[in-house]
């Protein structure tokens, strides 16, 4: 009986070993699968890391990550001594040749440098809430690569601004590299000035969509002056202005509300008293502008006041108004 039992056993388990063994698998596990590709957030590239179902050994160090911010790639014959010395003797390389490693950095570019200091220069109370600061270096420049997963990425150590000529000059730490990094150049303060959406002609009228603010140079924005969209909409430019430029105080000025020679109506109002009559300007007017108006009826000249299109209010004696 037990010659037989343990026969059995054996036959079992041969079989067992048979049928996994036709089907291309490990009778006690799966082989670790290579990566083709891998992104990795620490100093050290794991066996986890480079490989599918690594087991117990997902935790051991294959080699050092590349710096941050950049990619490699890691050939096989690497991969395999490297897995050997780890205690890992066997795996998948399902055709793979070599492995991209990257690795994510925090770039530190110009746009981060503008914004680090702008930050810095408004804390000193240097910068308005509408302002904003571009930075651009001397010399050459390249792009360094912060450690995303650090406490403190980026550390501002030393930063100096003049503000009469904007130049700067800063020492930042980055995590990832051993010695702070050194930079040097100028720093340009932008305010926002309204610019035309439109090519539009001497004497055209604003439009809320005719106008779009974008930052600009505060040497520049000066000759706006504070403006904001109601000192813009429903003003009259004095000259030609094409689409995309900057709009000056100089460019704007009341719209005319009636032209010189243009018939207007003249009218005149007392209490229930409203009396009108037909007239010639003699002078182009503004909102609430003196004009001069030749009543057609009397052909005589009287004062008034423009206060809509074609319209003047008379000011003076109204009898010379119904005086033909």
């Amino acid at each position: 009986m037990f010659r037989f039992t343990r026969s059995l056993i054996i036959g079992l388990i041969a079989a067992s070993v048979g049928v996994y063994a036709s089907l291309g698998v490990n009778a006690s596990f799966a082989a670790p699968t290579l990566r083709p590709s891998i992104i990795v957030t620490s100093n050290i590239v794991t066996v986890g890391d480079m490989f599918e179902d690594a087991g117990n050994l997902a935790e051991i160090g294959l080699f050092r990550s590349p710096t941050p911010g950049t990619v490699g790639a890691v050939p096989l014959a690497s991969i395999k001594l490297a897995a050997q010395r780890a205690g890992l003797g066997q795996f998948d390389t399902v055709g793979i040749t070599h492995v991209r490693v990257e690795r994510p950095g925090i770039a530190i570019d110009q746009d981060f440098l503008s914004s680090i200091f702008s930050q810095e220069i408004a804390a000193r109370g240097q910068l308005l809430a509408n302002q904003e600061v571009k930075f651009a270096p001397y010399g050459k420049f390249a792009t360094a690569y912060a450690d995303p997963t650090a406490a403190s990425p980026v550390t501002l150590l030393d930063f100096t601004y003049e503000p009469q000529t904007g130049r700067v000059s800063a020492r930042l730490a980055l995590a990832g590299y051993t010695s702070p990094i050194s930079i040097i150049g100028k720093l340009e303060i932008l305010a926002p000035a309204a610019h035309l959406t439109r090519t539009m002609a001497k004497g055209e009228v604003i439009d809320l969509n005719d106008i779009e603010f974008k930052p600009v140079p505060v040497r520049f924005s000066k000759t706006q002056g504070d403006m904001q969209l109601p000192d813009l909409v429903g003003k009259s430019l004095t000259r030609a202005v094409r689409g995309g430029a900057m709009v000056k105080v100089s460019d704007l000025s009341e719209p005319i509300l009636i032209n010189r020679n243009e018939q207007v109506t003249i009218l005149y109002r007392s209490g229930q008293l409203k009396l009108t009559v037909k007239g010639q300007a003699l002078n182009s007017a503004t909102q609430n502008q003196m004009v001069s108006v030749l009543n057609l009826m009397s052909k005589r000249t009287i004062q008034g006041i423009a206060i809509g299109a074609g319209t003047v209010l008379i000011t003076n004696d109204p009898t010379r108004l119904a005086s033909r």
